[in-house]
């Protein structure tokens, strides 16, 4: 497996009149320009009804083991498809089954690959004379080309002052992504990779919040270090990408740890990406505060106009269906159309509710304990907490048995799309 994909973002604890002022946020936001279509930007996924959904075939095995047939069906059931760089002869593959589709190429921001080289099992070793990199790589740049041109950009340990190797993932070496010349080099390289070879938009992976994230750096050593080299990444890379019309998404890590974080570092990327969204392995684990302050990144997105991606759970098929329900519900809360979801996976578990929803016929709001937001052909409703609530629906409304209901009774955590029982 030649990827390195572990961020996992933790939960933050509000204080009750900080999840109060998030949640009124939230409800807040108008979202009903869905109803319209405003101009496709290069790389951004088409306005429609529905949820967009996104998928990410990034293990050799996988993509291996994947026949003809499969890959015709995830590009049918997704708005965007991330692969790796070598996998650019599959564009056209997915292509033809559904053009509408967006392929987009995954790099790796704060790190480099010392297996990435042409040598028979890959390992680029002391990088002597007679080694190269591969000309098509999981990060902007080669290990040897690093170690032989900038070994400075080579990230040394707090404590043993050598090579800062990824922690669980051998082979991954840190790089000094606060370097503007590191970050002027690795932009141009991935966006001569995107024009090369005709992906859609990239995936930058590993936008580092935490100074511990994979073990600290030298030259990194707080939180606040790491945020501001961060952030001079993202600026330097968000000018360029816009100067190249290059769409491209970031995944940032531990995001709901720092309030405020998001929404700064939103405005300087074409979008973000927030994994394990209400949940990091089967079961729903977002509640309460925490629920929200996943929820308000949704909505600051549909606020900044902003195409980010989400996903829930881990990556796995065992993700439950309560977890599947809970996060898609959330979702529809706040999205706007042009955000996307994923569920579990390999591959992604499905997400649409069996019917086209419509426009939203407004903002979500509270109703007692829940939240709830209806739409011209459905509804979405949130139980947050901890406890069961009933839920009164404004209505009546089907549930899967078929049964016309005008409340359900919501288990801890849980969330439901449903039917009207008649034209709305």
């Amino acid at each position: 497996m030649r990827r390195a994909r572990e961020l996992r973002c933790v939960p933050v604890q509000l204080t009750a009149a900080a999840a109060l002022l998030v949640a009124l946020a939230v409800a807040a936001l108008t979202l009903a320009e869905v109803a319209g279509s405003p101009p496709r930007r290069p790389g951004s996924p088409a306005i429609a009804g529905g949820v967009r959904a996104f998928t990410q075939v990034l293990d050799e095995a996988q993509v291996r083991a994947t026949a003809p047939a499969q890959w015709a069906t995830l590009a049918r059931e997704n708005t965007v498809v991330v692969l790796n760089s070598w996998d650019y002869h599959l564009i056209p593959v997915l292509k033809r089954a559904n053009p509408g589709v967006q392929v987009w190429v995954y790099k790796n921001l704060s790190g480099v690959r010392s297996d990435d080289c042409t040598t028979p099992s890959g390992q680029c070793g002391s990088c002597p004379s007679s080694v190269t990199d591969h000309s098509l790589l999981s990060s902007g740049l080669g290990y040897c080309w690093v170690r032989r041109n900038h070994p400075d950009w080579l990230l040394r340990a707090a404590g043993s002052r050598g090579p800062l190797e990824f922690s669980g993932y051998p082979d991954t070496w840190e790089t000094d992504y606060g370097n503007l010349a590191y970050q002027r080099q690795w932009t141009a390289n991935v966006v001569a990779d995107v024009h090369r070879h005709g992906w859609d938009g990239v995936d930058v992976d590993n936008a580092l919040t935490t100074a511990d994230a994979y073990g600290t750096a030298a030259r990194y050593r707080t939180d606040a270090t790491v945020q501001a080299a961060t952030y001079s990444a993202l600026r330097t890379i968000g000018h360029a990408m816009h100067q190249a019309r290059v769409a491209w998404v970031v995944n940032v890590g531990y995001a709901t740890r720092f309030p405020g974080l998001w929404q700064r570092w939103l405005r300087l990327a074409g979008g973000l990406e927030q994994e394990y969204y209400l949940s990091f392995t089967t079961q729903p684990d977002g509640i309460g505060p925490a629920w929200a302050a996943y929820q308000q990144e949704v909505s600051s997105c549909a606020g900044q106009h902003k195409v980010c991606w989400f996903h829930a759970g881990g990556y796995t098929t065992a993700v439950t269906s309560q977890t599947r329900a809970y996060a898609l519900a959330s979702f529809l809360l706040a999205t706007d159309g042009r955000q996307l979801l994923s569920v579990g996976g390999p591959p992604p578990l499905p997400l649409a509710p069996g019917w086209a929803l419509g426009r939203p016929l407004g903002p979500m709001h509270s109703a007692g304990a829940a939240w709830l937001r209806p739409f011209a052909h459905g509804l979405a409703v949130v139980n947050p907490t901890a406890s069961s609530t009933p839920v009164d629906l404004g209505g009546k409304y089907l549930t899967r048995a078929g049964h016309p209901v005008p409340a359900v009774m919501l288990r801890p955590a849980s969330g439901a799309v449903l039917r009207p029982a008649t034209k709305m």
